[in-house]
């Protein structure tokens, strides 16, 4: 898909922007984030694209039932291209 995915709204306070930016990071580095920020889990997943999660394209899943921790997982055939610290666009590596 050709679609900039911003995962941030207007009114997002300054330590969940952090937190958003670190999982934009370790995705674009290692394909996977680990996160236990519980906001930003929850920010960051519902502006993500349905067609990226039903597909399976990007995974959610929690490392434990009692845990606000996260784990997300971008397929190994994709790739997080930046555009800035809060958006981008998952394409299929070349």
């Amino acid at each position: 898909m050709n679609k900039i995915i911003k995962v941030i709204g207007m009114g997002t306070p300054e330590e969940t922007r952090t937190s958003i930016k670190r999982i934009v990071d370790q995705l674009e580095k290692n394909n996977y984030a680990i996160t236990d920020d519980a906001n930003a889990n929850r920010l960051f997943s519902r502006f993500i694209p349905r067609v990226y999660k039903r597909n399976g394209i990007i995974l959610f899943s929690k490392p434990n039932y009692h845990s606000n921790g996260l784990i997300i997982t971008l397929k190994p055939d994709y790739e997080i291209e930046r555009k800035d610290s809060y958006s981008f666009f998952i394409r299929v590596k070349k």
